[in-house]
């Protein structure tokens, strides 16, 4: 007689009880009822490739999602227009026009241009006379508007020279909507003295400064009043770029304006009119 322990009799329980575990788990994998998901291969960025599972996968993609850039809002681009033509035009596009036999045999041809413009909450200015700076606020509800404008009699021969009595800031305007804003050049700001916020910005051909438009400014020597300086009417515009007037003109606008609202308007009487936008037509 054969004597059975009773650990035999465990093991051998345990492996019947697994061999018919296998062969209900065969039957079912057979019938489509159990299915095993093989690992997936994803790239990581700067990494090699790695075994992952279904949700382990997710959870990738979702971290190296990178986050959107925001697009840049593409520029405007600038309709050609014949600076020989009346009408609106861009900032930085000639008006031009011509006249054969002005004096004899000498011909004239004068462009004008309105290069830049910028808004300003308010200004500083130099005191030549007390050696100060002093700010300037427009009136309530108000900002100021500076256009940089451009006069030249095209061409290089002096002798052929016919001069011209040039425009000055009365020729020009600023139309917000339907209203029309002129220059205060005149009325609240004095000619001679230095704006510190417009002291960056040269004239057309990038050469000195640009002044207010239409002035010369001289030293005139030591005067308590004047700091030595005064701003002179530039009346007569003579061939060449070197006798260019150039310069800004300063005016008051609602501060509400935006530039697409806005036309600086120039008014050159026999000449025609031309008017300069500040965004797209």
């Amino acid at each position: 007689m054969i004597e059975r322990t009773e650990g035999k009799d465990i093991l051998e329980s345990v492996i019947v009880g697994g061999a018919i575990i296998a062969i209900i788990t065969y039957i079912l994998f057979t019938m489509g009822v159990i299915t095993l998901d093989s690992p997936k291969e994803v790239a990581v960025e700067n990494q090699s490739f790695v075994n992952v599972t279904e949700i382990e996968q997710i959870s990738i993609i979702a971290s190296q999602t990178p986050t959107p850039i925001p697009e840049a809002i593409p520029t405007i681009e600038q309709k050609y227009v014949d600076p020989f033509e009346p009408g609106q035009r861009w900032v930085g596009q000639w008006y031009n026009w011509y006249r054969s036999d002005v004096q004899g045999l000498k011909d004239m041809q004068i462009g004008v241009v309105a290069y830049r413009y910028k808004f300003m909450d308010k200004y500083t200015w130099w005191s030549p006379s007390t050696g100060n700076y002093f700010t300037a606020i427009p009136a309530p509800g108000m900002r100021y508007c500076v256009v940089w404008v451009h006069e030249e009699m095209i061409g290089v021969n002096i002798t052929n020279d016919p001069s011209f009595w040039a425009f000055d800031d009365h020729a020009f305007a600023i139309q917000v909507k339907d209203k029309i804003y002129k220059s205060q050049i005149n009325e609240t700001y004095n000619p001679v003295v230095t704006i510190k916020e417009l002291n960056q910005y040269t004239d057309y051909y990038q050469t000195v400064t640009a002044p207010p438009f239409g002035y010369y400014i001289r030293y005139t020597g030591h005067n308590p009043e004047t700091g030595g300086f005064a701003a002179e009417k530039i009346g007569v515009l003579r061939m060449g770029k070197g006798n260019a007037h150039d310069g800004f003109i300063l005016y008051e606008i609602p501060k509400d304006s935006q530039p697409k609202d806005i036309m600086f308007v120039g008014e050159f009487g026999t000449f025609g009119s031309a008017q300069w936008r500040f965004s797209e037509l």
